[in-house]
């Protein structure tokens, strides 16, 4: 759907208004070290404020209570709530004014707590009172808006073929969608086709996942793209289009028989990457025995295309002349199902992973599935027998030197039930397991250690440093039990590393064609940990299982069924609701076309009535506002005045110290700013944050009139590595040499790209910046004078 003029909704300002503000000690998390009363005091006397009040919870039954009945007693027309982050509890906020008859658009979110009361000590009531004032200017300024409806795409794209790309994709069929699911291997079934039995329960795991990829297969309403990865995402919401690159299988999958004939006669043997290396496979192979499509395929890669394959095949099933595809589909919401790998063992060098006899827990699940199940026993370098195994629980993970700094979640309870197993197949083994913590969680999980014990397998409360090869092929650990202060050396003949969890490969690409943010582990960032973690901060996408940080089989399905519930919520309909911050045509276009080259999205043409707005392709970046010279397209609410008038709030009343304004960008910088606040990582109180949808929408005219309201410096973050992002760039430079001329520090205006995992750090670049502008001092008021000029 797209708009030629101002359709999404913008109505004449009235000429006076009725602002309550609304201010929460959120049970001393900001009355802690905001003065609230004093914040009140300072700002209920301001022009047009008729009610300002305290509240202990502003967000629950009581303080919203509080609200409406201000709304009813006063007539307000706007509303400021001063509170947490608005990616809180804004939309519960618009939601009870819309309720009392107050548009849902004209209500300001101020953020005093991540901003405010969490990063500073000293100052943190002045600051407290300027974010304020700014939020009452910007709600002066607020015009009535409506939502707009679009028609939207019912198919849904699921990337990840594991179990729960698979849930996901079974959910939402099941519910009569049209589901694309695309698996970048040859075969879906990810991580859990690996393994042997799940814990604590032990059951059968191929037994559980094959019938689910089985009806994934001969599901009318899934199409399967195995073999294949997202190449680009456009669109927006609803509407979102895809482009899918399939590399060649060489096997036509309808006509295979599964003879393995092809694989017999093929000279060429490589690793078997299913197996984990410990056993070869052909460049014509079957990748397990259970795999979806049911068929054969050709590793093109490894292939001497010496086609005895294609003599051998009995069902003229084999093409080596087969072709990658480009496959385009056009879908109203995606599912990021891509699991996880395990850290590169070469980081793990101190454990000496290239021994044979050092192995990592998923080979040992190959081991179990494949040997000790046939009645084989484990078998040394020399041909021995194994009769001494030890675990080495985080391998990597809980260790930012040679690894990461979290926890895996999921090494314990699997440590555990391997041990287990050994000891089922063969009782003689002496079995050690080493850890740092025994973090046992799930239901029937402690009952399963104990189990363990019971069993005879020997616990020791201590992290080995490095694993000592010994002469005689076998391995030596040493390590202090941490609960008897005493030093343990064991010799082993076989050392299992339970290796950390990390990330798949190619999740930071995947996430940058996505639009999607990552977490400072690197895995996909939710909307909220708590409150909404299945919603990626980009609409229309969600992230399930171990997208999102380790999780075990019974949380990833959890997570594909809540993803499913998320999907069919939003585009269940075939319609969908947007906001109404796009563009729109407020003037006379002269048609030079400077807003269609510079939309990231493609969301802008040009027609002989003026620019057209493609409302699900754009994502209300403003970047086609700030290119307008002629003042044609308008962001509603996030107008120049709107911006202007929330700059002289936020400045305002700071005496002889240095005033910084941030612009910063909706999705990535000003959550990244969030995670700075609730990590309590304090930075000087001189900086004041305003939220933009994108800074795309800043021009050269908001910047010069920020430094001369009283602003001493800009700093400008924004999505690294963006459109937008080279946008906001361009324009820094282009207005640092503006103040130069004007004999203003060109130091004065800062760019600072941003991506989430760095928020930690966040508060340095703010404190080097202030640093700066202070060493540079306040901005004389000739020269201000002349910035407004």
């Amino acid at each position: 759907m797209s708009t030629p003029s101002g359709s999404t909704g913008c109505w004449r300002r009235r000429v006076s208004e009725m602002i309550g503000v609304f201010i929460c000690r959120c049970g001393g998390n900001i009355s802690g070290t905001v003065d609230c009363e004093k914040v009140r005091d300072a700002v209920k006397d301001l022009p047009d404020v008729t009610t300002a009040r305290v509240t202990d919870f502003l967000c629950s039954k009581p303080g919203l209570q509080v609200i409406r009945d201000a709304i009813r007693r006063r007539g307000l027309d706007r509303v400021v709530v001063a509170c947490c982050s608005p990616h809180m509890h804004e939309e519960m906020f618009r939601n009870v004014v819309e309720e009392e008859g107050v548009n849902r658009y004209q209500l300001v979110h101020v953020n005093i707590r991540e901003h405010c009361s969490w990063v500073h000590d000293k100052g943190a009531t002045e600051k407290a009172i300027s974010l304020v004032k700014g939020g009452i200017n910007r709600a002066r300024t607020l015009q009535p808006l409506k939502d707009v409806e679009v028609d939207v795409s019912k198919d849904v794209l699921v990337i990840g073929g594991g179990v729960a790309g698979i849930t996901a994709a079974l959910q939402l069929a099941e519910a009569g969608f049209k589901v694309n699911l695309v698996e970048r291997n040859p075969s879906i079934g990810g991580r859990m086709a690996q393994l042997s039995k799940t814990f604590p329960t032990l059951d059968c795991s191929p037994c559980i996942l094959s019938p689910r990829m089985a009806e994934v297969e001969i599901d009318p309403n899934i199409t399967l793209f195995t073999n294949a990865e997202v190449a680009s995402v456009a669109g927006g919401p609803g509407n979102f289009r895809v482009v899918v690159n399939v590399r060649a299988r060489g096997v036509d999958t309808e006509k295979c028989l599964k003879c393995g004939r092809c694989s017999a006669v093929c000279p060429t043997e490589v690793p078997n990457e299913f197996e984990e290396g410990l056993y070869t496979r052909k460049a014509a192979y079957l990748p397990f025995p259970q795999a979806v499509p049911s068929s054969y395929v050709i590793d093109f890669e490894n292939c001497r295309r010496c086609g005895a394959c294609v003599e051998a095949c009995p069902a003229d099933a084999i093409n080596l002349d087969d072709e990658d595809r480009v496959v385009e589909l056009n879908v109203g919401a995606i599912v990021v199902a891509t699991g996880f790998d395990l850290i590169d063992e070469g980081k793990l060098r101190s454990y000496h992973p290239e021994k044979a006899n050092v192995i990592t827990a998923l080979q040992m699940e190959r081991l179990i599935e494949n040997e000790l199940t046939e009645g084989k026993v484990l078998k040394t370098e020399d041909g021995g027998r194994v009769k001494s195994i030890a675990y080495v629980l985080c391998a990597g993970s809980r260790d930012p030197h040679r690894g990461v700094p979290y926890c895996s979640a999921v090494c314990c309870p699997y440590a555990i039930k391997q041990a287990i197993l050994l000891k089922k197949f063969l009782p003689y083994l002496k079995i050690w397991v080493y850890y740092t913590d025994m973090r046992m969680t799930g239901r029937g999980f402690e009952e399963f250690y104990t189990d363990a014990r019971v069993k005879g397998i020997q616990f020791i409360h201590g992290k080995p440093g490095e694993v000592t090869p010994t002469p005689d092929g076998g391995l030596e650990i040493l390590v202090e039990d941490i609960d008897t202060g005493l030093m343990i050396r064991n010799r082993v003949d076989m050392a299992v590393l339970c290796t950390a969890v990390v990330p798949s490969r190619g999740t930071e690409e995947l996430a940058s064609k996505l639009g999607i943010a990552l977490g400072e582990d690197l895995f996909i960032a939710s909307k909220h940990v708590k409150l909404d973690p299945i919603s990626t901060l980009r609409e229309g996408i969600y992230a399930a299982g171990a997208a999102t940080g380790s999780k075990d089989i019974h949380d990833s399905v959890i997570d594909a069924r809540a993803a499913a519930s998320h999907v069919v919520n939003f585009i269940g309909e075939g319609r969908l609701k947007l906001d109404p911050f796009k563009p729109v045509v407020v003037g006379e276009c002269d048609g030079c076309g400077a807003c269609v080259e510079v939309c990231p999205r493609g969301a802008v043409s040009l027609e002989e009535s003026g620019p057209v707005i493609e409302l699900v392709s754009c994502n209300g970046c403003g970047a086609c506002v700030s290119a307008c010279t002629r003042g044609v397209l308008q962001l509603p609410n996030y107008t120049r005045e709107a911006l202007e008038e929330e700059v002289k709030g936020l400045v305002a009343g700071d005496g002889d110290d240095v005033v910084l304004l941030g612009f910063f960008d909706d999705k990535i910088s000003y959550t990244a700013a969030d995670n700075a606040g609730t990590a309590r990582i304090s930075y000087p109180m001189n900086m004041r944050i305003v939220r933009t949808p994108s800074t795309a929408l800043l021009n050269r005219e908001i910047l010069l009139r920020a430094l001369g309201h009283g602003a001493d410096g800009v700093m400008i973050c924004e999505v690294e590595e963006s459109p937008e992002a080279e946008l906001a760039e361009k324009l820094v430079e282009e207005v640092r040499k503006e103040l130069q001329e004007l004999g203003v520090e060109p130091e004065r205006i800062h760019f600072r790209p941003m991506v989430l995992p760095i928020f930690k750090v966040l508060p340095k670049f703010i404190a080097d910046y202030t640093a700066e502008i202070k060493r540079l001092g306040r901005i004389p008021e000739e020269k201000r004078k002349r910035l407004l000029e």
